[in-house]
């Protein structure tokens, strides 16, 4: 297997120690070398006999070395023909930076742009199509990210077309990819690396770090292919949150949904209300399947009360889980329509009981926007965590999250990783024929097009991330409980599968293909082998120990009647309010008022 080798001096930074963090979490080999400047450099580096590596260093690694008397021209060389790959990081200007890039780079790029201060908080970042090569998916697109300064940049010779851009800031150069003999050489301008272990929040996203984990991500992918953790195909489904199954629904007619889901060619979930189950009609729904259209319906909630999956207690958490599945059962047995056992947490907010209770609930996932729970605690969730198709931190149980279709970035950024491309809005957003939709539709088949829309479930449960062993074997890391691992190989292939498990107790059996199969326990991992001839798709179902379902307590009148009046006002205002703006408008804050929008005093 291919090495990073993480090249470093005695005293080492902080983004040094970040670099191989992220390697080793993409699942790269990886291996420290802290060089000696009193003994040969060369000698103390790798050598090609040794397997093939890529070197990772600093610029002011670099620029030490490369000043050392009589070691420049060797280093240079050594590059040249030892290694096959070169990221360079932290370029900030100094004389010995301007240096060193024109020496490593045989003066395609001349020197770094220092920060200067900006007019406007806002700065853009754009990745071009002409790097479709390494930023892929993300090609053509773009984002911002409020700074008080511009970044550190590269400024590059316009006689030398060497220096191929991959990410601009403001238009220049921060993230550039050097032509050369043999080495691929990657540079990243100023001190960002991102650490693996940095923790998130609902105000600090990894959307807001997108300018310092493409470049390494781009990298590393890059460099390592199917050595790196990579998904093993493009997905995404649309899901419209709230809507009955009926001709029309608010701002929705659903005539114009499935006709211009079949002209453009994706696939749509609806995210049912239980408590809405006896309300639909078997003849629509047989008018609807003899149509053989890519819609389906999963679980919202069960009475979409305020913050219903939010709560602490454990017990009415699951039973509002159950009682949410009994009632989609009957709603399957008397119309026929099937529905997916996956979860979207009204106002999309939950606790990590809830996630407890799906999981002894039988539920396949969650879906939803935000992966937070509401009684997250600071270090909780981590950058490396949104780096994978699933959030798993919660008792194993996989949240996959969703983005409103506003940016085809985070969609690209999705695709890029192997995540799936799941979206998510309201009745509203189709009120002008679907014609927005289509266009991020088509947005997306543009920038993958080999995408596929299968039904919420099937991509669920085919969700992996893969990395290449040696010929014939690979690592597998799936999220649900039900999994399909196609070999899609010409030949027999051996695969090693992992799954998430931080209580075992929990675990009763791994069945392959409805046989049990031998597991072990390994760092919260439930780990398997398992062989498959060429394209052959193998079953794997993890079962676990059932648990007793707590007694169904009926619930109050005052409670049954809030449900009732909340649902008739969110129907009223979806099916009238909204083809009315400024009555729209008077209504939420009337909602609002009476505490019913979800919305905590902060505002989250």
């Amino acid at each position: 297997m291919k090495s990073l080798i993480c090249v470093r001096l005695p005293q080492s930074s902080l983004a040094d120690v970040n670099v191989q963090k992220f390697a080793e979490w993409m699942g790269i080999q990886t291996k420290v070398v802290v060089i000696d400047t009193n003994a040969d450099i060369i000698e103390q580096l790798p050598k090609k006999s040794f397997g093939d590596f890529c070197l990772a260093m600093s610029a002011e690694t670099l620029a030490i070395l490369q000043k050392i008397p009589l070691l420049s021209s060797h280093l240079h060389l050594y590059l040249q023909e030892q290694c096959s790959g070169l990221f360079v990081f932290g370029w900030e200007k100094s004389l010995h930076d301007d240096v060193t890039l024109s020496w490593i780079t045989n003066g395609a790029v001349e020197r770094v742009i220092e920060p200067e201060p900006k007019q406007g908080a806002t700065t853009v970042f754009h990745l071009p199509s002409s790097s479709r090569e390494f930023s892929r998916q993300m090609a053509g697109l773009g984002f911002s990210l409020n700074f008080e300064t511009s970044p550190f940049a590269f400024q590059l010779n316009p006689g030398n077309t060497a220096a191929e851009p991959i990410l601009l800031a403001d238009e220049r150069p921060v993230f550039v990819y050097v032509k050369t003999n043999a080495c691929r050489l990657f540079l990243v301008a100023g001190p960002g690396i991102p650490d693996i272990d940095e923790p998130l929040s609902r105000h600090n996203l990894i959307e807001d770090k997108y300018d310092q984990v493409i470049p390494l991500l781009t990298f590393l992918l890059s460099c390592f292919g199917a050595e790196a953790w990579h998904g093993s195909h493009s997905t995404a489904r649309f899901v419209i949150d709230d809507p009955l199954l009926e001709d029309c629904y608010g701002l929705l007619d659903y005539r114009e949904l499935l006709d211009s889901m079949q002209r453009e060619n994706y696939g749509t979930s609806i995210a049912f209300i239980p408590w809405n189950h006896l309300r639909t009609s078997k003849r629509w729904v047989e008018d609807l399947l003899q149509k053989k259209v890519n819609l389906s319906i999963c679980v919202h909630g069960c009475d979409h009360s305020n913050r219903e999956f939010a709560g602490l207690d454990r017990s009415i958490l699951m039973q509002k889980a159950y009682l949410a599945l009994d009632r989609m059962e009957e709603h399957q047995q008397r119309t026929r329509m099937p529905f997916e056992r996956v979860m979207v947490f009204p106002q999309g907010r939950f606790s990590k009981s809830a996630i407890l209770a799906l999981k002894a609930s039988d539920y396949l996932a969650a879906v939803n926007t935000s992966c937070f729970p509401d009684d997250c605690a600071p270090d909780d969730l981590r950058l490396g965590d949104f780096l994978r198709p699933a959030i798993t931190r919660f008792h194993g149980f996989p949240i996959f999250q969703r983005h409103y279709p506003k940016r085809g970035i985070d969609s690209a950024f999705d695709l890029f990783l192997g995540k799936p491309a799941l979206l998510v809005e309201h009745h509203q957003y189709l009120g002008d024929g679907c014609r927005k939709l289509e266009e991020f539709v088509r947005q997306l088949h543009r920038i993958e097009p080999k995408l596929l829309w299968p039904s919420l479930s099937s991509q669920l449960s085919e969700s992996c991330i893969i990395r290449r062993r040696d010929r014939d074997s690979e690592d597998v890391h799936f999220f649900t409980k039900n999994f399909k691992l196609k070999n899609s190989y010409d030949q027999r292939r051996r695969s090693l599968l992992e799954k998430e498990e931080p209580d075992m107790s929990l675990v009763c059996a791994v069945l392959e293909d409805g046989k049990s199969v031998p597991f072990q326990s390994k760092a919260n991992l439930i780990q398997f082998e398992i062989e498959a001839n060429a394209n052959q798709t193998k079953e794997i179902e993890v079962q676990y120990h059932s648990q007793p379902r707590p007694k169904f307590i009926r619930p109050g009148m005052k409670y049954k009647a809030s449900v009732f009046l909340r649902r008739e006002l969110s129907e009223f205002r979806d099916k009238t309010l909204s083809k009315h703006p400024g009555m729209l408008r008077a209504g939420k804050r009337v909602a609002k008022s009476l505490k019913m929008t979800g919305e905590s005093k902060s505002g989250q």
